[in-house]
């Protein structure tokens, strides 16, 4: 199990960030001159969809008869953890890249984010404790925004190199604040593929094989089904 769970994870991975390069090859057609910082974008992608994805995996083996608009909020869920969030609170952080001066307060700013939306989404045994885990995930939510505006990390235009690492146009044809929202909007359709994606690996790779797995009866010994080694035969 644990392996099918790991290939699922990779291929929702790699199908994600296909999407993502070809969308950032149609949306600035000169990246394809930077060859180093388009390997450097696909290899960073596919570990952090891994990573993703592989959490994901775990959710969807406990509710297989999740939607698509679950995995679509999962997605969006991921994007604003680990992109949105810590763009909006860290200085100089590329959209969708773990910042080279502060990883530390990264992981921090990603980890309340998620653990607040884990608290907003799953539900309590009675009223009252949903209501307290509400709060406690929307406090964990705002608690980096408020400790980045009191410390004054307010998001600022990265320096040439690392907007290209993020998908920037390498010739220049796009501005600093362009390229920022640009690499927002790439992220963002990379997460919501990565939940598509993860939804239909799993219903191929881990439930299917697990239902055949435990299907009560092989073809032809059932009743019905035509000759076979029934009750009474040698």
């Amino acid at each position: 199990m644990p392996l099918r769970l790991l290939a699922a994870a990779f291929a929702a991975a790699l199908l994600a960030t296909m999407g993502l390069m070809f969308a950032r090859v149609a949306s600035a057609p000169t990246s394809l001159l930077d060859t180093r910082a388009g390997d450097f974008l696909l290899l960073h992608h596919l570990a952090l969809g891994l990573f993703g994805g592989f959490v994901l995996q775990i959710f969807l083996l406990y509710r297989p008869n999740t939607g698509f608009n679950r995995a679509l909020a999962w997605g969006a869920a991921g994007f604003l953890a680990l992109t949105l969030m810590p763009w909006l609170v860290l200085p100089e952080t590329v959209p969708g890249q773990v910042t080279a001066g502060h990883p530390l307060r990264w992981l921090i700013v990603a980890g309340c984010t998620a653990g607040g939306l884990w608290l907003l989404w799953s539900p309590g045994v009675a009223e009252k404790a949903r209501r307290n885990r509400r709060i406690a995930g929307l406090g964990l939510i705002l608690l980096p925004l408020l400790a980045g505006a009191v410390g004054g990390g307010n998001p600022g235009p990265p320096e040439a190199g690392a907007l290209e690492a993020a998908g920037a146009d390498p010739a220049g044809a796009l501005g600093p604040e362009l390229a920022v929202w640009r690499g927002l909007g790439l992220n963002l359709l990379f997460w919501l593929l990565l939940g598509l994606f993860s939804l239909l690996t799993a219903r191929r790779i881990v439930q299917r094989p697990q239902g055949a797995d435990e299907g009560e009866n092989p073809p032809g010994n059932g009743p019905g089904d035509g000759p076979g080694i029934g009750p009474g035969m040698p």
